[in-house]
């Protein structure tokens, strides 16, 4: 029988306690031990976003960066759930540039920028948004630039038959520790297949990124830890947290509550997903993960307090509430820092 959730987040408006966010919770040591649970760490969990990584494994091992002479921040931009902000569309338009491939092959999708002041500025300009703007534009980029190197067909990339989406299964199943007929596969938010994986899984793809000796696994958690702005962006959890730890820390967030991070010092993976569904206050729960796993040091843990107890305030800007941890780990075996 599954462990039920746990609880992890207050939000509390006024004197009223409104609401609690429970999920589950899994960290594991570089060989898969389990060294801290939180409700069902086994329980069944879709990548979403958090895939990006090994999605740009897959995409980096076709040869993309010798053949088009790619950089850092192309790579970056590959794992990224990116603002929308002009670095980032321009980094994601330059990573087609150098592949030769048309904006117009994006099949992700289009909204507009997730950073306000950059989707106030386009509104301006264009009457609906373009598919660059999606967050997940740099990785289907990085997808188009591999189906080139393969000379295999651009139109369907996203098709699970397609080499590309073989290549990432492969992945999938080579840090998940998973086999292949173990994993369930669904359809992100952008059009792409996505994994599902008991959340253990999830934290053991993250400590092997970041143990890892494969060069392209190498490849892409540098260009993340050494270029996080392009990762996320203004005001973005992920992005502090790579550049309030200097790159020490490895971060990814995906949609409906789910979040993975690896300390670079221990080898150490965590995966993490609220059961509502709703990741506004994910960096609540993961901070307080991260607190009590000692995988951040006093001063650290400062620069990011905005993240661990952030306030909620109405549309007038008005602060009407506090939200706060409730997240307690069990069978914790901490790092020191």
């Amino acid at each position: 029988m599954p462990n039920a959730a746990a609880p992890m987040v207050l939000v509390e408006r006024g004197e009223v306690d409104e609401g609690i966010l429970r999920g589950h919770l899994a960290a594991c040591d570089p060989n898969g031990g389990m060294v801290a649970t939180g409700g069902d760490p086994d329980r069944r969990t879709y990548f979403r976003s958090c895939a990006k990584p090994l999605q740009a494994i897959a995409s980096l091992r076709s040869g993309i960066v010798a053949r088009f002479g790619l950089t850092s921040e192309h790579v970056a931009i590959m794992c990224a759930s990116h603002n929308g902000e002009p670095r980032h569309v321009a980094v994601v338009r330059d990573l087609l540039a150098h592949a030769g491939v048309e904006e117009s092959a994006l099949q992700c999708g289009a909204h507009w920028p997730y950073y306000e002041p950059a989707a106030s500025a386009v509104r301006c300009q264009m009457p609906e948004p373009i598919a660059v703007f999606n967050n997940c534009s740099g990785k289907h980029s990085g997808m188009l630039a591999a189906g080139r190197v393969l000379e295999a067909p651009l139109k369907t990339y996203l098709e699970t038959s397609h080499p590309i989406q073989q290549r990432i299964r492969e992945v999938v199943e080579e840090f998940s520790g998973c086999r292949d007929a173990d994993i369930v596969y669904g359809i992100d938010g952008c059009s792409a297949p996505n994994a599902a994986v008991p959340l253990s899984a999830m934290a053991r793809s993250f400590a092997g990124l970041v143990t890892s000796n494969d060069a392209a696994a190498r490849t892409a958690v540098e260009a993340m830890t050494t270029h996080p702005y392009l990762v996320g962006g203004t005001a973005r959890f992920d992005t502090a947290l790579m550049e309030t730890t200097r790159g020490r820390l490895l971060a990814k967030g995906g949609a409906a509550g789910a979040h993975c991070t690896a300390d670079r010092r221990s080898g150490r993976g965590l995966a993490l997903k609220l059961e509502s569904g709703d990741g506004t206050w994910i960096s609540v729960a993961v901070m307080a993960a991260l607190s009590q796993l000692g995988w951040l040091e006093a001063g650290e843990r400062q620069a990011l307090e905005r993240f661990a107890h952030p306030t909620l305030k109405n549309h007038k800007g008005l602060e009407v509430g506090r939200v706060r941890p409730l997240l307690e780990l069990s069978s914790v075996n901490v790092t020191a820092v």
